[in-house]
């Protein structure tokens, strides 16, 4: 584990090698199928999800403007809380500010399930008590360490969705490349992982679970 210079991030290093990605017909959705072997480089990751105190530093920092009164959630901004309705573009400019990218949807998902396979990051059963979920606003950082991934990571399920740097490609899994698959090359829509605060189908809270909206979308 390492600190990033630039916004004071915990990173994770997740070392090259297989994972699996994807699910089987009979228990995901056809966008996911079929689980296949995919080979990723190694990679650093953050280990907790951007915060709003992170995102604050970021615009001071760049003189980004963001418009933090029309934007603001009804439970007002809370430093320690992650930061949320914020598009595909301005999650993509903060990753980049940072030294880094958005991850590809490959690179979250084995971060998120490491390499067995497994449903869920903590394992293979459904557990509520592992990740915010049927909440009416996020919740603090660190709160859910019992649902960390394999490599320790949190937050991979619920709390707040996550933008990817891939386009959605419906049938991407079908063609994609199986190592360091970058995702289709042009798209309408962008990829959203981990589900959110208010979900409550267990479903959705699957590591391969795939959601996607348009890029200037916020929530």
């Amino acid at each position: 584990m390492r600190l990033n210079p630039k916004d004071g991030a915990e990173m994770v290093w997740i070392p090259e090698g297989e994972f699996f990605m994807g699910s089987d017909l009979t228990d995901g959705e056809p966008d996911e199928t079929p689980m296949r072997r995919v080979y990723l480089d190694g990679y650093w990751i953050t280990k907790n999800l951007v915060t709003v105190a992170q995102f604050r530093r970021f615009c001071e920092a760049t003189k980004f403007k963001y418009d933090w009164k029309k934007n603001k959630p009804k439970w007002d901004w809370w430093d320690d809380h992650p930061m949320i309705n914020v598009s595909w573009e301005e999650a993509r400019v903060y990753a980049q500010w940072a030294g880094g990218d958005l991850p590809t949807e490959a690179q979250w998902e084995k971060a998120a399930r490491g390499t067995d396979g497994r449903k869920y990051p903590w394992g293979e059963e459904w557990d509520a008590n592992r990740c915010a979920n049927k909440q009416t606003c996020p919740m603090p950082i660190g709160s859910y360490l019992w649902g960390a991934s394999p490599f320790g990571i949190l937050d991979m399920a619920g709390n707040a969705a996550q933008w990817c740097r891939d386009w959605y490609g419906n049938e991407y899994y079908k063609s994609g490349n199986d190592r360091n698959p970058p995702g289709p090359a042009h798209g309408i829509q962008r990829v959203l992982r981990g589900s959110a605060w208010s979900g409550f189908n267990p479903s959705y809270f699957r590591c391969a679970n795939r959601f996607l909206q348009n890029p200037t979308y916020r929530f």
